[in-house]
């Protein structure tokens, strides 16, 4: 099983802290400006191989019940988490013990590889390592599909995962587009599949630009969502001409910022529905403010290169540069124009809540918040599965036929 940074916006964060040791120690503005483009550059870079903190320090038994053993962040996590490691998924149930620093989690399933005392590994929220997985699982799913989407610079891989119940008359033609984070892989946004088809809708699971499998962007980097939209874009374009006639647009993280704009800007923007986000990225300048914090590099180096972005000084997947004004609430807000519902966590200690709050607070007509006290960065349905299903289930259902915009 290949690797990717964890779903959320991942990324080289040791150039960041590279970069606030730069800025820290530096008189010289010469050495400020290479400090701020190593942050701008670290935060528009895929990584192919993500750090893996976390380490399986033995296996065991608690009871009957077979255990791992791990040291490493994350690792006690109210919920249920994947385990990924190079070659390997396993699927992890809660904490069943403490000692000496670790922590004992149940093992469900080990559905790939083989999980081995001293591996080098990480906690993420995936819990379906394939849409097969997903399907083989879930009765409510009748069976998988590969498919593949055409974007602009070439074929991306995709999963169509049709509803097992036919739709009643007047809900048939509803798709439904998932769009995973930043760095993550498709197999993110599995767990969005099964409510949506118990309310009769079919998912086309996606990748894009930059994606194993998929064309690579400009210069090999992202957009912030904002490029990445014309590929949600391309994808509900694939939907209708596939039997879609209206669509819903389900989105995690950075995702959920190409869904935001796709819905706002898109070509076939009167053909979306609703709009389903977990743990959205919706305010990019706070966002990278935040992350510089995270890592100790200074505000202003932050702020500096997101300037470099804007300009096009370092390279991002627009040549011309990201205007990242576009991806703040009160821009997002002044464009949304459909029904959204939002998975936010105020433990979310990599995208803050802050930003999904005041999309809501901006939009209090359109914008059904579910604002949650536990939970990390796309882990919330880890950490409630059945309230998150439910409540995006019933969001789908209610969700009214789009009015034609133009």
């Amino acid at each position: 099983m290949r690797e990717r940074a964890a779903g959320n916006l991942g990324g080289n964060w040791g150039m960041i802290a590279a970069a606030g040791l730069v800025a820290g120690g530096a008189i010289a503005a010469g050495a400020v400006l290479a400090g701020s483009a190593v942050f701008a550059r670290a935060v528009a870079t895929p990584v192919e191989r993500p750090a893996v903190p976390t380490e399986v320090a033995r296996l065991g038994r608690v009871g009957d019940t077979p255990v791992v053993w791990l040291r490493g962040p994350d690792v006690a996590l109210p919920g249920r988490y994947g385990l990924l490691w190079d070659g390997g998924h396993a699927r992890l149930g809660q904490v069943l013990g403490r000692s000496a620093g670790l922590v004992a989690r149940e093992i469900i399933s080990v559905d790939a590889g083989q999980l081995r005392e001293g591996e080098r590994c990480r906690i993420t929220g995936w819990w379906y390592p394939s849409a097969q997985v997903l399907a083989e699982e879930n009765a409510d799913i009748s069976g998988v599909e590969e498919v593949s989407l055409p974007l602009d610079g070439g074929p991306a891989p995709a999963w169509i995962l049709r509803p097992a119940r036919r739709a009643r008359p007047g809900r048939r033609g509803r798709w439904a587009i998932h769009v995973h984070g930043r760095g993550a892989l498709p197999a993110e946004t599995l767990r969005g599949v099964a409510p949506l088809a118990r309310a009769g809708i079919t998912s086309l699971v996606v990748s894009y630009r930059n994606d194993p499998g998929a064309p690579a962007g400009e210069s090999g980097r992202y957009g912030f969502g904002v490029t990445e939209a014309q590929d949600v874009d391309a994808a509900v374009k694939y939907a209708l001409k596939h039997g879609a006639n209206r669509v819903t647009l389900v989105g995690w993280s950075m995702g959920a910022t190409a869904c935001l704009v796709a819905a706002a800007r898109g070509a076939h923007r009167d053909r979306i529905d609703g709009l389903i986000l977990d743990s959205p990225a919706v305010d990019w300048p706070g966002l990278l403010e935040h992350q510089a914090r995270l890592h100790r590099a200074p505000g202003f180096l932050a702020r500096l290169g997101m300037s470099l972005i804007e300009r096009g000084v370092v390279s991002t997947d627009a040549a011309e540069g990201i205007d990242l004004s576009q991806v703040t609430p009160e821009t997002l807000a002044r464009d949304l124009r459909v029904p959204t519902l939002i998975h936010a966590s105020r433990g979310d200690t990599f995208v803050p809540s802050a930003g999904a709050e005041r999309l809501a607070e901006l939009c209090p007509g359109l914008v059904h918040l579910r604002l949650v006290d536990r939970g990390e960065h796309v882990k919330l349905w880890n950490v409630e599965p059945e309230s998150w299903e439910r409540v995006t289930e019933t969001f789908a259902r209610a969700l009214p036929r789009p009015a034609w915009r133009g």
